[in-house]
């Protein structure tokens, strides 16, 4: 279910990032009180109006977009976000300053046992 959640993140991303850019995608280790994996995948893309931000992880919330393909029923990112919270992780969306959307998934890691 996992595996889905994020390939539904990084199928967005290919969708509605520029001809001629990449989406770009890191894990890093966030070390704290509860350490987490920090996965970002980011487009180049048009953004999200910032209202709309939380709500696209909303079932069947799609954003008004002229000019790109907008396929799909409004499914996918409602879906990631279900599967992150049961695997008791959070996912949030935000704009990049220079243009695009950068999905963020946290989730909670074990440290490995001797």
């Amino acid at each position: 279910m996992l595996r889905s959640a994020i390939e539904n993140v990084v199928r967005n991303a290919v969708r509605y990032t520029a001809d001629g850019t990449s989406v770009e995608i890191s894990l890093e280790k966030l070390s704290d009180a509860n350490a987490k994996a920090l996965l970002r995948i980011r487009d180049h893309g048009p953004g999200v109006p910032k209202i709309m931000l939380t709500g696209i992880f909303q079932p069947f919330q799609r954003v008004p977009t002229a000019g790109t393909n907008s396929e799909g029923a409004g499914l996918g990112l409602a879906i990631a976000d279900r599967v992150v919270q049961m695997h008791s992780g959070s996912i949030r969306a935000l704009n990049a300053n220079d243009g695009g959307l950068i999905v963020e998934i946290a989730l909670p890691v074990s440290e490995a046992r001797p």
